[in-house]
């Protein structure tokens, strides 16, 4: 039988049966209870206790016994007199039998045993290293002392916090580590397994909730949404994104004295000049002007490029950040401020710097020719939706005249681009408003809007030839393509299905330094550069372009406008699956608290899109557009409406519970 020892495997004391040794000793075979056999390395074992297995002693008994006496143990005194000659803060190398001499042991294995568990168990004093053992200097063992009192401290604190998350009731005077305990469960929330400290996250919220099964995020927003820690009310994905809400005060007070030089800009203030824009639209990029006289369009796009240069720390905050976001309650745009709506924003009486699109047309509206031009603009007037829809509903109306001449040519254009294939989406739009005092206020645009067509074709046909005239001159630019869909639905979408199919049938657009046909929009070709105020990609373009226009040179080369597209696509996607969700979010909150409180009728005209026998109906409101999942009868088809009762909402999931009435 083999010789009964101790080993220290995975932070353990482990009492095995030495079976053999390797020919070069760094190895040993030990076993481990009955049958379990390891290799172990030599500087694992601790000790030998020269006793073997036999009918009367195993390991196991030989444990129980030694475990005993250690418990009674008292080694302070034998530290004292070994440790008085230790420098400070020194570690010594001392051998177990120096203590054993002291305590009067002599050489019996149960108690040099003992010694060994019980400074495994309490290494105040002496400590196990590999199979060493250590003698701590009288400063050492102060600075082991008060770090164990502060962990019992942090214990403390940490059952105490657990208990006020449990009672709903966490206290305003948190200790420190109290404070990080609870950031912690905050990040974790926000952020999931992304965050670096997720692990002491998750072991919390395993300790406070009794069922943490499943999804422990969730699990922690349930747990800390009833303090107020977190409250979902506040867009915490940005955070996640990495998007600043603020601007440093370099940038601020940098922009504020930006002066944008116009020596050789055509002045075209005599012009009048329009806006059209929603009611609360602070950064206005876009322009137009009619030139009855000679029969000519213009189109303005505020020229951003001509006060953001490039490499300045405006053109790399706007290339960090991307885009601007637009939340219900909460509008972060990519510029400062002071640039995004006063010194590059389209205001009445202000003169801006732009860079215009001429359109010469016939006595047909029909286009003749076109060119891009550096101007300066004033704005004359700044119109909303609404109002320029009334304008067009009222013939006695001043400008009635001129928006109608200018929908003319709109028309034109978005026949042309229906002929070769373009789809028209005339789905309604949704606007969520958040007041100062919380109110959520929704409403719904009208389908068919006639200045939102014009101001959305005019923004088309710039995009359109800004691409044909990167293309013309062989300028490096980014355009976006669409391959064709692969079925074909009617032109004017008249409700839910049809749009529903319909955009599960087009392709996704791509970003390419290629030219290429966007089917969606029936272009050869097609560039975004109309929102330089909002989309760092458009700023690039619009930069490229003037340019060239001024020198004939190129700011950008193919490569460099490779890496922004690329860059920016994947941020934009981002964005906008963060908008995207943050509206939902609120019409969420808005109609689980008018349709649940009995402001408005639990009864919701739905249309089915799809229902699968193997799973719920997909379904979309009529009036509002929010689609979900609900039990229907095989019976009702894609198409058919229905009527559904709210029965819940999940602001954590984004989804709502509905039944068939």
């Amino acid at each position: 039988m083999g010789e009964i020892a101790i080993a220290l495997l995975s932070k353990e004391l482990r009492f095995c049966e030495l079976s053999l040794e390797s020919a070069n000793n760094t190895r040993i075979e030990v076993k481990m209870g009955r049958d379990k056999r390891a290799k172990i390395s030599n500087k694992s074992l601790i000790y030998k206790s020269g006793i073997h297995v036999s009918d009367a002693v195993d390991p196991q008994k030989f444990s129980s016994v030694a475990t005993q006496i250690s418990e009674t143990l008292d080694l302070h005194l034998a530290w004292e007199l070994l440790s008085q000659h230790l420098i400070e803060n020194e570690t010594q190398q001392i051998h177990v039998y120096e203590i054993a001499d002291l305590l009067d042991f002599e050489k019996d294995p149960y108690l040099i045993a003992a010694i060994y568990l019980h400074i495994h168990k309490d290494s105040l004093f002496f400590s196990i290293y590999e199979n060493r053992l250590l003698i701590h200097s009288p400063q050492n063992v102060e600075s082991i002392k008060t770090a164990r009192i502060r962990s019992n401290r942090e214990n403390e604190d940490e059952q105490t916090l657990i208990n006020a998350i449990k009672t709903q009731s966490i206290p305003s005077n948190l200790s420190d580590h109290q404070s990080k305990l609870l950031q912690h469960l905050k990040k974790f929330v926000i952020l999931g397994e992304s965050y670096s400290r997720s692990a002491k996250a998750t072991a919390l919220i395993n300790r406070i909730s009794t069922n943490s099964q499943g999804n422990l995020q969730k699990t922690g927003f349930k747990l800390l949404e009833p303090t107020g820690v977190v409250n979902l009310d506040i867009p915490y994905e940005l955070e996640k994104l990495e998007i600043p809400t603020e601007f440093s005060e370099d940038l601020i007070n940098g922009s504020e004295t930006l002066i944008p030089l116009d020596c050789d800009w055509e002045d075209l203030t005599h012009l009048p000049t329009y806006t059209i824009d929603d009611e609360n639209t602070l950064d206005r990029d876009d322009a137009f002007s009619i030139d009855e006289d000679n029969n000519r369009i213009w189109i303005h796009i505020t020229a951003v490029a001509s006060a953001v240069d490039l490499g300045s720390i405006f053109d790399l905050e706007a290339n960090n950040r991307m885009c601007s976001v637009y939340l219900p309650e909460l509008t972060i745009p990519m510029l400062p401020r002071p640039i995004s709506e006063n010194i590059s924003t389209l205001q009445p009486k202000s003169r801006r710097l732009c860079l215009s699109l001429k359109l010469d047309l016939d006595e047909n509206a029909n286009l003749i020719r076109h060119s891009f031009i550096k101007t300066a603009i004033e704005t004359n007037v700044s119109l909303t939706y609404d109002d320029a829809d009334n304008i067009f509903n009222n013939p006695t109306e001043t400008l009635h005249n001129l928006l109608s001449k200018l929908e003319e040519f709109t028309t034109k254009s978005r026949s042309e681009r229906e002929r070769l294939g373009a789809y028209s989406f005339n789905k309604p739009d949704m606007t969520i408003k958040i007041s100062t005092d919380g109110k959520i206020d929704v409403s719904m645009s009208k389908a068919h809007s006639r200045s939102k067509d014009l101001i959305a074709e005019l923004m088309i046909v710039y995009n359109a030839k800004i691409s044909g005239f990167f293309m013309a001159n062989q300028i490096p630019a980014l355009y976006r393509t669409q391959d064709h869909s692969t079925n074909s639905y009617p032109m004017v979408n008249v409700g839910p299905l049809d749009w529903y199919l319909a955009s599960r049938s087009m392709k996704p657009a791509k970003v390419s330094v290629s030219p290429g046909r966007h089917s969606g929009l029936g272009l050869e070709s097609y560039c975004q550069a109309t929102s330089p105020l909002r989309r760092f990609a458009d700023l690039c373009l619009q930069r490229q372009a003037i340019e060239y226009i001024s020198g004939g040179t190129n700011t950008y080369g193919p490569k460099e406008l490779s890496a922004i597209g690329f860059e920016s696509e994947i941020r934009i996607k981002d964005i906008h699956r963060l908008e995207s969700r943050r509206r939902k979010y609120w019409f969420l909150r808005f109609l689980g608290q008018e349709t649940l409180n009995g402001n408005l009728p639990n009864r919701l005209p739905a249309t089915v899109l799809e229902n699968d026998p193997l799973q719920s109906a997909l379904i979309e409101l009529t009036e509002y557009p929010l689609r979900g999942r609900c039990l229907v009868p095989p019976a009702y088809k894609p198409g058919n409406e229905c009527e559904l009762k709210l029965n819940g909402v999940d602001l954590w999931e984004l989804t709502a519970q509905f039944s068939l009435l």
